[in-house]
């Protein structure tokens, strides 16, 4: 196979995306070439710009998605600073502004606070692999430090709300809805044991119900929004999946069915160009070889056999004439040419008496046709794609019996009972030793069978559900004998 086929190569700008990115490095390396050579660009010398982003938009994507991958990879160290950050400057806004709170700003309690938050910032390394011990682990540490600094600076915590969302987002199932329940309850219970250690100056008390109905909205706004957040985005991701893994099925199946058209046609064009040109070609080549032989022989070229070369000639360029005009009618992406029904060119089985009549002249033996009813209503029996499947049928095999078996008189004997026509094309034993044997080599210079006749009518009679039996007679010879059923609904134009 080619190696074009074979190697991998990256399109365009893909390493700004994450998800194709080998490695941080190979990614840092690429956007700083990215930069270098938009800051090298020279302009396009008859005048603008060549190849320069238009607008702000991909400068701004382009950063989007540097920051996105820097706060994924870096997710610990970015939490640790946010957690310190956020608890010291809600530390810094509740004395600015001179708010009542319940912080409590002793130098071991703002060590030991700062010390929870960050141990809970590193447990976040252990996210991906470990998301409900993660959980727990930053829930016990942020409950000991708002025992330990009081509740009002540290409600809000990143890593907290972080730990809580990727759980409700990788945990999926009837125990993340219980888990989220408890984690409430549990962090409502260490908030009022907080306002029970910590008192608010001037408010109602732990007991009191509107103290009770606060926390428990802190507990929730703090626990169960993130959660919820967390679930949600769990299903679109799920839905996105779905999707993708749809459309990779979908492509697949429509892979499969093109694959199968493109069989199904090669198939067909097989089978017409066996059909229409075998006959003719093995016809020119015997002709051809007599021609020489009698010129060989002393004598001039026989005017007979010229006009025969001639004749077979012309009937193998009408054959792919009519070949040609039918593929180009059955074309379904050229407007207003495919018509349903009877194609241009297309045989029936009325004309088998025309194939006959051409057999006996050809190979100079006595042919026999019998047909029960009449040819015409057979053909509005079976409708155009049954009718043309018997016609080449017919032809095959009368093609068969003059190349394997020359000089034998042939019987075709066509038999409608209403509901399935039986075709039989019969030649008694073939009086050239060793030429009887269908799919043997002739007489002449050349094999003159291509190996495709019986299984190419076989693939037509089973295309519309029929069946094909071939093999010696009882009395010496060959037989053809094939059966097609009527299509199921006839109208006048197509066949079912």
């Amino acid at each position: 196979m080619d190696a074009r086929w074979t190697a991998a190569r990256p399109a365009p700008d893909i390493g700004d995306n994450p998800r194709f990115a080998a490695s941080p490095a190979a990614v840092r390396r690429a956007a700083r070439a990215a930069r270098r050579a938009r800051r090298t660009h020279k302009d396009h010398p008859k005048g603008g710009a060549r190849n320069r982003p238009v607008g702000g938009d991909r400068d701004a994507s382009a950063l989007t998605l540097r920051l996105t991958r820097w706060v994924g990879r870096d997710v610990v160290a970015v939490t640790f600073v946010a957690n310190i950050v956020a608890y010291l400057g809600a530390l810094a806004l509740l004395d600015q502004t001179r708010a009542v709170h319940t912080a409590q700003t002793e130098d071991w309690r703002v060590v030991a606070v700062v010390l929870l938050v960050s141990f809970q910032a590193l447990w976040l390394h252990w996210l991906q692999r470990q998301a409900f011990g993660t959980l727990c682990a930053s829930l016990v540490l942020w409950f000991g430090a708002l025992l330990i600094g009081g509740a009002d600076p540290l409600l809000l915590q990143p890593g907290v709300l972080l730990a809580v969302f990727s759980y409700a987002a990788q945990r999926p199932g009837r125990w993340r809805g219980a888990a989220v329940v408890v984690l409430v309850v549990a962090t409502a219970v260490v908030l009022l044991a907080d306002e029970a250690l910590y008192p608010t100056p001037g408010g109602p008390g732990w007991r009191t119900p509107a103290m009770v109905v606060t926390v428990v909205l802190n507990a929730v706004g703090v626990v169960a929004v993130p959660a919820l957040l967390g679930a949600w985005y769990a299903q679109l991701r799920d839905r996105a999946e779905r999707i993708a893994a749809l459309a990779h099925e979908i492509a697949g199946r429509e892979a499969h069915r093109t694959a199968d058209a493109v069989a199904a046609t090669r198939r067909t064009l097989a089978q017409e160009l066996h059909d229409t040109s075998s006959a003719h070609l093995a016809a020119i080549l015997t002709l051809s070889t007599a021609a020489e032989a009698s010129t060989t022989a002393g004598g001039g070229p026989d005017p007979r056999l010229i006009t025969q070369i001639r004749d077979e000639g012309e009937r193998l360029y009408q054959g792919f004439e009519r070949m040609v005009s039918r593929m180009r009618q059955d074309d379904r992406t050229v407007a207003e040419t495919h018509q349903p029904g009877q194609a241009t060119g297309q045989h029936t089985i009325a004309q088998v008496p025309d194939l006959t009549a051409e057999h006996q002249r050809v190979a100079d033996v006595p042919v026999t046709l019998r047909h029960d009813p009449d040819l015409t209503e057979i053909d509005q029996r079976l409708g155009p794609l049954r009718s043309h499947t018997a016609y080449r049928v017919v032809q095959e095999a009368l093609s068969n019996t003059r190349k394997h078996a020359p000089g034998t008189g042939v019987t075709v004997v066509l038999e409608d009972d209403g509901t399935s026509l039986l075709l039989r094309v019969e030649n008694e034993s073939s009086p050239v030793p060793g030429a009887s044997i269908p799919g043997g080599a002739v007489t002449g210079p050349h094999n003159l069978s291509l190996g495709y006749g019986i299984e190419g009518m076989r693939d037509r009679l089973a295309a519309v559900g029929g069946s094909l039996r071939t093999g010696p007679r009882h009395g010496g010879g060959w037989a053809v004998q094939a059966l097609l059923p009527h299509p199921p609904h006839r109208t006048g134009t197509t066949d079912g």
